[in-house]
């Protein structure tokens, strides 16, 4: 099924050039950095620190369940996936569209995209069965008409015919908003200095250990040579030296050769393996991940514990937030958004131990915060008859209605809560 026959019949809107954003998204052919690196999107991800930092992010988001929650009153229900109507609760927990996606992919391919390009297009089509699409962000733009109407162009890749898509079938999200507000920019464009120096980096130190640990030298020659000639003793220098198999190997030099002097600066001596470290822990922080996620330090259980629960909270809400409002926006109509909406269920994120999980549990059923039969909901586990209603403890009373007054003894001290 081609995606342009889920396209509502629109009319092509007369696009207004001063009015629509311009996209700082990384050239096909890359960044040019200072390093002498070019850096584009893909080369960025073999950098191993960036490469893990972004399936981190992209990982803990996608685990994530994204529920679908209605007010009743007081009482707040979760919508149930209804697989005839395809509801956005089906969509979210079961499957985002007809073909056969499931909720972890749909989440992690739309963080990935908002990471490196600043911006991740989920499509709603109003034609054909309800689901949910991404429009890959390098080739879709938000436009206004003359109108001032927003729309979003999209050029789909079998044909490179723009299209332009309404605004209210399109869930945009972006991080690091430009001056617009509309366009959002990838870590790539902020890193991409970073990237080069660790690019940079492992490309010398990729060509240190091809020349068997032994970065340079000079010859010098008896008498004067020709760009051949001085080609062809390079040439038998390195097949003789170069690699990893030739690593002290015995140098035979003839009488024409008055001085042979290797030129050994150490990559120590050059602060090399301090730079590599220094770039990886900027990358760190343009990720917004703690050292120790990424392997690069040891902590006390206790703390990285509560690193964790800063990593929540400082990193990911930032991503998870923007979604549930959006959402809200885009997904609801205007009845539903005022007892509707959508959350990230963050605890399944914080994995405790059996322990002090079943300690929490208790806790919240002693102090009335949830019946038995919830707390074994959480635990895959069947309800019981009975299980449903609320306990507190009973030393525990009502500020609004306190017991009556103790008459008789000492009656003229009345006392209150």
């Amino acid at each position: 099924m081609l995606l342009t026959s889920l396209l509502s019949e629109q009319t092509k809107p007369k696009e207004e050039p001063n009015l629509s954003p311009r996209p700082d998204y990384a050239p096909s052919y890359g960044y040019a950095t200072e390093s002498g690196e070019r850096v584009t999107i893909a080369a960025s991800q073999t950098i191993a620190t960036a490469y893990r930092a972004k399936n981190i992010i992209s990982d803990d988001v996608a685990k994530m369940p994204l529920q679908m929650l209605r007010r009743v009153g007081r009482r707040i229900e979760q919508v149930q996936p209804d697989p005839i109507a395809r509801n956005m609760a089906y969509l979210l927990g079961i499957s985002p569209n007809v073909w056969g996606w499931t909720p972890f992919l749909f989440k992690k391919a739309n963080i990935e995209w908002l990471l490196f390009y600043g911006n991740t297009y989920i499509w709603s089509p109003i034609v054909g069965p309800r689901q949910l699409l991404i429009l890959p962000a390098d080739r879709t733009v938000p436009v206004f008409d003359t109108d001032g109407n927003l729309w979003y162009r999209h050029t789909f890749s079998h044909n490179n015919t723009p299209v332009y898509i309404p605004s209210v079938e399109i869930l945009h999200m972006l991080i690091n908003p430009d001056s617009t507000g509309f366009i959002g920019r990838g870590v790539i464009t902020f890193a991409r200095e970073t990237f080069g120096r660790q690019l940079a980096a492992r490309k010398t130190q990729g060509k240190f250990f091809s020349q068997g640990f032994l970065p340079a030298a000079y010859v010098q020659m008896a008498g004067e040579l020709n760009s051949d000639a001085r080609k062809k003793i390079r040439q038998a220098y390195e097949e003789q030296m170069s690699g990893a198999e030739n690593v002290y190997r015995l140098a035979v030099l003839d009488s024409r050769v008055t001085k042979f002097e290797p030129i050994n600066i150490q990559l120590k001596d050059a602060q090399f393996l301090e730079s590599i470290d220094a770039n990886d822990r900027d990358i760190c922080n343009f990720f917004g991940l703690p050292e120790h996620m990424l392997n690069r330090g040891k902590e006390a259980y206790n703390s990285n514990e509560q690193k964790y629960i800063e990593y929540l909270n400082g990193t990911l809400d930032s991503y998870l937030v923007p979604w549930e409002e959006a959402a809200r926006i885009r997904w609801l109509s205007r009845n539903e958004q005022i007892n509707t909406y959508f959350r990230f269920v963050r605890e399944s994120l914080l994995r405790m131990d059996s322990k002090t999980r079943g300690e929490s549990l208790s806790t919240r059923v002693l102090n009335g915060m949830m019946t038995p039969n919830e707390a074994r909901e959480k635990e895959d586990m069947s309800a019981y008859d009975g299980g449903d209603q609320f306990y507190m403890p009973a030393n525990i009373l009502s500020i609004t209605n306190p017991p009556a007054q103790q008459t008789g003894g000492d009656n003229d001290s009345n006392s209150s809560i």
